[in-house]
């Protein structure tokens, strides 16, 4: 149980980091954002965001922009985010996590695709783009999870038994 007592004081002067570890800090920080910023999965991912964008809006009848408008961009501003926070986080089951929710994802935009080239009043252009988009982001997707799945163990359970150790 959560008890406010138990909670650390952040702001105690014996745990303030000096000028020079600040720094540092600072650097690493920097260096991961960077790092993130520059995977071929993220870059892929933000591009898709764009595509999902550009597609939605050349969907020109009405009722078939409210079938697909809504869920498609949930789902594509769902990629990055999720990236970011896995490789950020530096632990194995927060990153399997929200691998299975990037998989989740992306799967539902891919098969999207399907539906959206049945419809008249979208451009196929950008049906087809997204279709390669999900394609490769895939095929990125299955290496990065190898990388995941490299990484030590983590020293905590998954409090959910969903992703043991």
């Amino acid at each position: 149980m959560w008890n406010d007592d138990d909670d650390d004081d952040f702001r105690k002067d014996d745990d303030e980091l000096s000028e020079e570890e600040m720094k540092k800090f600072e650097w690493q920080r920097k260096e991961k954002y960077k790092a993130i910023h520059n995977h071929p999965l993220y870059i892929l991912a933000v591009e898709i965001m764009e595509t999902v964008n550009a597609l939605n809006e050349s969907i020109v009848d009405e009722q078939d922009r409210q079938m697909y408008e809504m869920t498609l961009t949930e789902s594509s501003l769902m990629l990055a985010p999720k990236i970011a926070g896995a490789m950020g986080s530096g632990s194995r089951i927060l990153s399997l996590q929200n691998a299975a929710i990037i998989r989740y994802h992306a799967e539902f935009l891919l098969t999207s695709t399907s539906g959206l080239k049945s419809l008249d009043s979208v451009d196929k252009k950008y049906v087809q783009l997204l279709r390669e988009d999900m394609i490769e982001f895939r095929t990125l997707f299955k290496e990065w999870v190898k990388e995941i799945k490299k990484m030590k163990k983590d020293d905590y359970e998954d409090e959910w038994g969903l992703y043991t150790n």
